[in-house]
């Protein structure tokens, strides 16, 4: 029982720090900047996905820049993969939020 006990305290802490650790700022604006562009709302979980893959790359390259070592994510570890899940989540809800609203738009210039 003990060894149950310990697994989810680990695990609430894992998540505990995900939550505390992440980073939504590069996600959303680069979201932001897809969901603006983008020439036809759909595909919003591939949009999503390259926008994670962008910011994460800006994280792990930018040290590089000022002379530092590059910062890469560890995916073996519990925080990162949670805070993967989150940014995911809020770069898909960005972009078909401005993917509906630029619909939206669109269909009320119309109609005037």
């Amino acid at each position: 029982m003990n060894d149950i006990w310990n697994f989810f305290l680990d695990l609430s802490d894992g998540l505990n720090a995900a939550l505390n650790g992440v980073n939504p700022l590069p996600v959303l604006i680069i979201a932001i900047l897809i969901g603006f562009f983008q020439p036809k709302p759909d595909r919003y979980l591939l949009k999503a996905t390259l926008a994670v893959v962008a910011a994460f790359a800006i994280q792990a390259v930018w040290p590089a820049l000022l002379g530092r070592p590059m910062n890469f994510p560890d995916f073996r570890r519990l925080q990162s993969i949670v805070q993967l899940f989150i940014l995911l989540v809020i770069g898909y809800g960005t972009i078909g939020l401005l993917g509906s609203l630029k619909t939206a738009l669109k269909f009320e210039g119309k109609k005037a």
